[in-house]
């Protein structure tokens, strides 16, 4: 078991280590969970059940493989894999649609993968199915995520179609010590030019730096910011890169360089600065690692995080038992009646089970109620409505952890809801690990030896020494 343990003694350093990983889709399932009944979850649900609902899409191809990217993705090799995908894609509306009808839909994230290299003909084509088969509400958020050099004005043209309203695209480092060994390989004019022409088209843009390589310096991560800031997106992603994910090939680069991972105060030193960096430049977080230009009264109030604008589906994604998550394409994980399905990652496999068999192409769990859910995720999303969870139904070891979190200055506690401090903030993945219930912590504990068997080293997760 990780040993992470509370220090509410200690004025800053609130626990004694840092968790070496950094998101996780909550609540989390086991093998010994799968059912051989695909239908299953389809059976149990209603269109009553969810409070909100997002639906997430997966395009499996990439022109570049990056090496810390953690997805699911298969380097690009021509059109006719990527039209026969997009052929199964839209299939799987036609499948799930049997089961569900319309379902209404609040956010579509289209993710990947590289979706941008998707033809403006597919976009369309994504669109339509979309518009049949999901009963979108007004002013839903639709979300893509890009790669700059497949960014085209035709392309963006035809996103803003079908009503797309938020692109992302990833820069995460401009330094070029660091972007060969990720196989980063567009050029600063091309991102340059891509923000431009996404800035242009889209109300809401987002883009993704990533912080804490092996080696890396404080006065570097200020270059990547200065530079990330200058490209002017609505919101900017500070993330750390979480080296039980990146690719083995990534951690012999670092050892052959004599380059060796940061240790945990580093990389939270860092995050420190980087929340103080984009603060004095009108920043404000919007949740774990987003910062959003500050509105008046985050201005006026020195807020710890703001709530607007918000990637709505990552609220979703990271939100209550209540909201409901249905995904699309190879690898794609879906959230419905208390169950977790996964579609296939194996992009084959997911495109004969559909076109091939003409069956759903996902392994299902048994239902697995989590009223918790909410509660183990908020510190990602910066608060917890107190009237969304059904309090007496939470496993008394989340009740027991969130009430030591509020006396360790972590949490406020008010009338009607909790919110993340700013000390809470800086430590919000700890905090997610520190909510769960023990079979939860064990699932990460476990996962973390598991990758460092597979060849993957993680940093000294030491903070400080405790007793």
């Amino acid at each position: 078991m990780f040993d992470l343990r509370l220090l509410p003694g200690e004025p800053l350093v609130k626990f004694n280590r840092q968790l070496p990983v950094f998101n996780w889709v909550y609540p989390l399932s086991r093998e010994s969970d799968l059912i051989e009944d695909r239908s299953l979850p389809y059976r149990n649900w209603t269109e009553r059940a969810a409070r909100r609902r997002a639906v997430y899409i997966h395009i499996p191809f990439c022109q570049t493989i990056c090496t810390f990217c953690p997805f699911q993705r298969e380097r690009y090799k021509g059109p006719a894999e990527l039209n026969e995908y997009v052929e199964a894609l839209l299939r799987e509306f036609v499948l799930k649609n049997q089961y569900i009808g319309r379902p209404r839909v609040e956010a579509i994230f289209i993710d990947g993968g590289t979706p941008s290299l998707l033809t403006p003909e597919q976009f369309r084509m994504i669109g339509d199915a979309i518009n049949k088969y999901l009963d979108t509400v007004p002013q839903f958020e639709f979300s893509v995520e890009c790669e700059v050099k497949s960014v085209t004005p035709d392309k963006l043209q035809a996103m803003r179609e079908i009503g797309v309203n938020r692109v992302s695209f990833g820069v995460q480092t401009l330094l070029p010590e660091y972007r060969a060994p990720f196989s980063l390989d567009a050029s600063k004019e091309q991102i340059t030019r891509a923000a431009g022409l996404i800035n242009e088209t889209f109300p809401y843009t987002n883009v993704d730096l990533m912080y804490g390589f092996a080696g890396q310096g404080f006065e570097q991560v200020m270059h990547d910011l200065n530079d990330i800031v200058r490209l002017q997106t609505t919101t900017i992603d500070a993330y750390p890169i979480n080296n039980l994910s990146i690719h083995r090939s990534l951690h012999r680069a670092f050892a052959q360089s004599r380059l060796g991972l940061l240790p945990a105060t580093n990389r939270q030193s860092y995050r420190i600065g980087i929340n103080q960096y984009l603060r004095d430049r009108g920043y404000v977080a919007i949740n774990g690692y987003s910062y959003a230009k500050a509105g008046d009264s985050s201005c006026r109030t020195g807020s710890v995080l703001q709530h607007s604008p918000k990637f709505l589906y990552h609220d979703m994604l990271y939100g209550y038992e209540d909201d409901e998550v249905i995904g699309y394409g190879s690898s794609a994980s879906s959230r419905i009646a208390n169950s977790n399905l996964f579609n296939f990652s194996n992009r084959r496999a997911y495109v004969k089970e559909i076109l091939t068999e003409k069956s759903l192409p996902h392994m299902a769990c048994a239902p697995t109620p989590a009223e918790e859910r909410g509660i183990v995720t908020f510190p990602y999303r910066g608060v917890l409505e107190k009237e969304r969870i059904t309090w007496e139904a939470v496993p008394s070891e989340t009740l027991t952890a969130l009430h030591d979190a509020v006396t360790a200055g972590l949490i406020h506690d008010s009338v009607d809801k909790y919110e993340v401090s700013e000390l809470g903030w800086l430590f919000y993945v700890n905090l997610m690990y520190f909510l769960m219930p023990e079979v939860g912590k064990r699932w990460i504990s476990d996962n973390i030896d598991i990758q460092q068997r597979q060849g993957r080293n993680y940093e000294d997760t030491l903070l400080v020494n405790s007793v």
